[in-house]
């Protein structure tokens, strides 16, 4: 776990105290398996609206053999303010390559984004990329 803490002036307007920030990361390979994780807190020591953030995601990604790979992909980060709002993101990919030749196909979502919860913050993409070397 690493916690990182920013000095803050508490007596400025806006501050209450120092912000501060920890995480902690955990990956895990077996066979054509990785497996991830990773939480995160985050206080921004302030007194005016005053927020915190809560993250924690995940992936899984899996090596069908040496040309084809999957994975999954999935996000949330909570932020604790005046009104209590989710953002949740989530992913699959898979790529194929052979010799000098790649294509990769993601398809993503995202709710919530900017913390807001109307539907005009929600997003889908999907990323076609094809790339040839010689």
């Amino acid at each position: 776990m690493v916690v990182y803490q920013i000095t803050q002036d508490a007596s400025v307007s806006g501050y209450s105290g120092d912000q501060e920030e920890s995480t902690f990361a955990i990956v895990y390979a077996a066979g054509g398996f990785t497996v991830g994780y990773q939480w995160s807190e985050e206080d921004l020591g302030t007194s005016t609206n005053e927020k915190e953030y809560t993250n924690e995601g995940y992936g899984i990604t899996f090596n069908v053999n040496d040309d084809l790979s999957i994975g999954y992909n999935h996000y949330e980060s909570e932020q604790t303010s005046g009104t209590n709002t989710t953002a949740e993101a989530s992913s699959i990919q898979i790529a194929y390559s052979m010799g000098g030749a790649s294509i990769r196909l993601a398809e993503g979502s995202a709710d919530n984004t900017a913390y807001q919860t109307t539907a005009m913050y929600d997003r889908d993409a999907t990323l076609l990329s094809v790339s040839l070397a010689f």
